[in-house]
């Protein structure tokens, strides 16, 4: 792996100590309006920064609330204009192109009037994050959760996304870019800092026919960590984004926002870390498609069946009901793939329905 890359910054990066107090005058300025029940910290938290009561609070308080203009988008970065005139070269097919060129331009230039949010995480080299795990790492911690592969396929991603798309753009504008700063190695490490720290606003009833929003850095809101039972969570308005207490809070207790519903391996994948069993009830088992497929043709006896089970699984494939890549999806109270998981089961593996029918039967 490259060496992080040598940025012209306002001079060597300031330390955690001198970072958050920046920081918050940053916020101040910018209109973010922060409860004074409430405090930023790096102690007492389980994660780098995060938010703490000083007081008691009671479910529905405004925590903190910020405008959008202190939101970093394609929308607010200053190359915005450049970026709506060539938004066609800028698609692919993750969406985030425009923010992450955003970031390469705004994390690098001393002007940039989010130098203060950047300065927490001085050249994005303390991000934990899968992709930047040694292989002996990875392959001790995520062998046979499918998370390897996706971190593989992440990888490859961010490689031909950097080739095809962002190096030509940066050579088009010598003016704004330098392909010896704004390095792969540092796309890399922005796209894992999207992964971690963005946000992405829901549709509304009316947009749900259309694309997703694109994501956005939250400057204040990313700093929260993640709890399945989470006692706060962010709300949107067309004026601003406001962080709220869904449940009680005690005095000196940690705020946490919620990432979504999600299970383990998608937060080992996307942020780095899993939640301890039993609190993340959100967590689900994961049986590879494939799987089944092993299992059936084992089950055989002769080449005429095998045959069958081959013939019905490639239907099953044709039908998109499942794939070589797929998983079938087992959560705590219900099986989210149920439909693909009875139908594989009874065309290709017979007998186990035969099984799961008697237990059934048997228990009632």
């Amino acid at each position: 792996m490259a060496g992080a890359a040598k940025r012209p910054r306002r001079g060597s990066p300031a330390s955690p100590a001198r970072a958050l107090p920046a920081f918050l005058r940053w916020c101040a300025e910018a209109g973010v309006e922060l409860s004074a029940k409430v405090g930023v910290s790096r102690e007492g938290t389980v994660a780098a920064y995060g938010l703490l009561a000083r007081e008691s609070l009671v479910a529905g308080e405004e925590l903190f609330s910020i405008p959008r203009t202190a939101l970093l988008s394609q929308h607010t970065s200053a190359l915005a204009p450049l970026l709506r005139k060539e938004e066609a070269s800028l698609q692919s097919s993750s969406g985030w192109v425009p923010l992450l060129i955003s970031l390469l331009y705004e994390c690098t230039v001393s002007s940039s009037r989010w130098g203060p949010y950047f300065s927490l995480w001085p050249q994005f080299t303390d991000l934990d994050h899968p992709m930047f795990w040694g292989p002996e790492e990875q392959a001790r911690l995520l062998q046979g959760t499918g998370v390897l592969e996706a971190v593989e396929k992440d990888l490859a991603n961010i490689e031909m996304e950097y080739s095809s798309i962002i190096l030509p753009f940066l050579k088009a504008h010598p003016d704004l870019f330098n392909p010896k700063v704004h390095t792969l190695e540092l796309y890399r490490r922005l796209v894992a800092f999207v992964m971690a720290y963005s946000f992405q606003e829901p549709l509304n009833e009316e947009e749900e026919e259309e694309e997703p929003n694109p994501p956005v850095m939250v400057p204040l809101a990313d700093l929260l960590n993640h709890v399945a039972n989470h006692n706060a969570n962010l709300e949107y308005s067309p004026e601003s984004l406001k962080m709220v207490t869904t449940q009680p809070v005690r005095k000196g207790q940690e705020i946490f926002n919620t990432y979504g519903e999600m299970a383990n391996s998608q937060l080992l994948h996307m942020y780095g870390f899993a939640e301890a069993y039993p609190g993340n009830t959100n967590d689900t088992a994961d049986i590879q498609m494939s799987t089944l497929l092993k299992a059936a043709l084992q089950a055989t006896d002769t080449d005429m069946e095998e045959k069958l089970v081959m013939d019905q699984w490639n239907f099953l494939c044709h039908q998109e009901m499942v794939g070589e890549e797929g998983a079938f999806v087992i959560g705590w109270e219900r099986v989210f793939t149920e439909e693909e998981l009875s139908v594989a089961l009874q065309l290709c593996l017979p007998q186990a329905m035969c099984s799961v029918n008697d237990v059934e039967e048997g228990v009632s």
